[in-house]
């Protein structure tokens, strides 16, 4: 069984980081990690003759989309990649990344039944603290996925977001059972990570009941500042 983990935030929120880490965790515990993103799809679809004009480059290798309709297309794709990898994996986790100004659109595209039994992250960072890590980033050679957005795209398409109304209306329309969680990440790399800890001690504690020793109580709350809903059923622990 793969586990579907929805990661989502604007560009620089740390979202990548905080995945890398939870398939860090899921390779510690045995368990596989996949990693799916609709950039790899939308870079791939720009270099493609049928899309040419619906993108153009930038600078770093980069691109801006100029036609909206892709990012559609991109996660319909998306989820046919997530749909192949269950029937073929084996018990783990997969992560899906994207980031959108209208989340709502956005996770329409998927049919109701992926979104159901899934959990959410919403990594959370204003914009300009993003658009700063992503200039920082495509200089660091020792990062993979250093993925440049031009700042035309962060200041026009990323400008606002809607997640903090789409979070309640997505657990009450898709009768969402697992967590669903927001991390404002403006403080400390360890304070992304911890936090990540939580959510993978949860996740794994829960999905993996059976095959999993529990884990202790006190790893199993977050802190005050973590937003959540949508919060799991109390475990049983020893």
């Amino acid at each position: 069984m793969l586990v579907k983990v929805f990661v989502l935030g604007r560009p620089g929120s740390g979202k990548t980081t905080a995945i890398h880490h939870l398939a860090d965790i899921a390779h510690q515990r045995k368990y596989s990690a996949l990693c799916v993103d609709d950039y790899s799809i939308l870079h791939h679809m720009s270099h493609e003759e049928m899309y040419h004009t619906c993108f153009r480059s930038t600078d770093h290798e980069g691109f801006d989309v100029l036609d909206l309709s892709v990012y559609d297309t991109a996660l319909e794709l998306l989820e046919q990649q997530v749909h192949h990898a269950e029937a073929t994996e084996h018990d783990g986790i997969v992560t899906i990344e994207f980031a959108r100004n209208d989340y709502w659109h956005a996770l329409q595209r998927f049919s109701p039944e992926f979104l159901t039994d899934a959990y959410f992250l919403f990594v959370e960072a204003d914009l300009s603290t993003c658009v700063q890590r992503i200039h920082q980033r495509i200089h660091d050679a020792r990062r993979a996925n250093n993925h440049f957005v031009s700042d035309y795209i962060m200041h026009s398409y990323y400008k606002r977001d809607n997640w903090s109304r789409v979070q309640t209306r997505l657990i009450r329309d898709y009768n969402i059972h697992k967590e669903v969680i927001t991390f404002r990440n403006t403080s400390t790399l360890a304070n992304l990570l911890s936090t990540v800890e939580t959510f993978a001690d949860r996740l794994f504690a829960t999905e993996f009941l059976a095959q999993d020793a529990l884990v202790p109580q006190e790893t199993l709350t977050y802190p005050a500042s973590i937003r959540t809903t949508g919060v799991l059923p109390q475990l049983a622990l020893c």
